[in-house]
């Protein structure tokens, strides 16, 4: 059985920094269980998450609109064979002085990705509430 499982979390940090921390592959293996994230970011193309050099998760993007939302399949490939895992719909809203992040997963199964899910929301929001990460971020003023 497939369901969406949605997962949001409040972030201390501006919106700028979280997108930049969901796209910038530098960044992304930081976080997310090490792995670094290769696209180009046209709709249609691969995206791919690499970790300790080996493909772990690949898909299409979907949708993409910089800086607010983008989608992509969800193919893993961790186990050595594809497993389709839906999609992954990641949006970034400015929430006062900070930001609010949700992760959607449409068509999820199994265990192991709603834990995955839950970790990597959990794992962004350690990385850019840092105080190292935060000190390096301008915060954004408000009019």
């Amino acid at each position: 059985m497939t369901e969406d499982r949605v997962f949001r979390v409040r972030i201390d940090a501006p919106p700028e920094a979280a997108w930049a921390a969901l796209t910038d592959p530098a960044q992304t293996s930081e976080w997310y269980f090490g792995s670094q994230l290769r696209t180009t970011w046209q709709v249609g193309s691969p995206i791919e998450y690499y970790s300790g050099g080996k493909l772990q998760i690949t898909g299409m993007l979907i949708t993409y609109d910089p800086p607010r939302s983008f989608t992509h399949e969800f193919i893993a490939v961790w186990n050595g064979h594809r497993e389709d895992q839906g999609s992954l719909t990641w949006t970034v809203e400015p929430d006062g002085e900070g930001c609010t992040v949700m992760l959607r997963h449409s068509g999820a199964h199994g265990q192991e990705t709603a834990d995955g899910s839950q970790h990597i929301i959990g794992a962004l929001k350690r990385y850019l509430e840092s105080s190292q990460r935060v000190a390096a971020v301008p915060i954004r003023k408000r009019a």
